[in-house]
């Protein structure tokens, strides 16, 4: 019998994944398993790019809309989740598709775990009040514990900031100094013959590709999105972008908020990038790739 093969597709934002995945799932006859951090829950839809209807029957789909705002997923939380999921459709379907530009999630679900603590209920309420009252004096915190993370670290994203504190309250060693995500020994959790690939667009071509989509959002709705989920601003899950430049900004035009959330999303594209450079297993793929580019990687 031939071994499982797991396809993991990774990308910044706006690069095609989604249709990439589609393709390759009706290619090898396979599932998608949705690895986006944002996606993976059932209140947020357009600000976070959900597949639409048609796309989600063109391949069956899991992990979209899966989960709640109200109950926040961590990438280990989600590795939790996502393994015996994915160990289950391998075993009916002999491959999966994974795809998402997560990538601290995707490291958490493919390979064995970082040896870190897990979350203290009540060290992290404690946070979470401190990040409400002024976000401030957390990053500050993380600067002067963690120099090293904190230079690497996105000080936005009140979950990364947070958990980083937590775990050096817990173990008083850096953060840094913890983590094992960079490593090139990694250990693959599955047992299946496993395919990393990444859509590598030129960033001159990803910028108004960004833009155009966050025009598209703001046409779809994403103003009147966002307004329903104003009673939850303050949850960890809506610590976004395209969702908390409104809360930041409530008198904000639409045409300021678009450049706004066009130029944070850009960032974040840079980010992911530059996480995708630090793989060595992650093979790239020029933007509008196909199955057959997947293949001969």
């Amino acid at each position: 019998m031939s071994r499982p093969q797991l396809w993991m597709l990774h990308g910044p934002t706006a690069s095609g994944k989604t249709a990439l995945a589609i393709a390759l799932a009706k290619a090898v006859q396979a599932p998608i398993v949705n690895c986006d951090a944002r996606q993976l829950y059932r209140e947020m839809s357009i600000g976070v790019a959900r597949p639409s209807d048609e796309e989600l029957r063109a391949a069956a789909h899991w992990g979209i809309a899966s989960h709640s705002i109200h109950e926040p997923l961590t990438a280990m939380s989600y590795a939790r989740w996502a393994r015996p999921l994915i160990q289950d459709l391998l075993a009916q379907h002999g491959q999966v598709i994974v795809v998402g530009g997560s990538g601290l999630y995707a490291r958490a679900l493919l390979y064995a775990s970082d040896a870190l603590p897990a979350a203290d209920p009540a060290l992290r309420s404690e946070l979470e009040a401190t990040w409400q009252q002024d976000p401030h004096i957390l990053k500050q915190k993380l600067r002067d514990l963690d120099p090293v993370y904190a230079a690497q670290a996105d000080l936005q994203n009140s979950r990364r900031v947070i958990r980083a504190l937590e775990i050096m309250e817990i173990t008083g060693r850096p953060y840094s100094s913890q983590r094992t995500q960079e490593s090139s020994a990694a250990i693959p959790y599955f047992d299946a013959d496993l395919h990393e690939s990444a859509l590598w667009p030129d960033m001159e071509v990803l910028t108004p590709r960004i833009m155009t989509r966050t025009q598209a959002m703001f046409e779809n709705g994403l103003r009147q999105e966002v307004e329903s989920l104003r009673p939850f601003k303050n949850l960890t899950a809506m610590q976004t972008v395209g969702y908390r430049e409104f809360y930041e900004q409530p008198n904000a035009q639409d045409s300021d908020l678009i450049q706004l959330i066009a130029t944070h999303t850009r960032q974040y594209a840079k980010r992911q990038c530059t996480w995708i450079q630090k793989q060595p297993a992650v093979r790239r793929l020029p933007l509008g790739a196909t199955p057959k580019d997947v293949f001969r990687l």
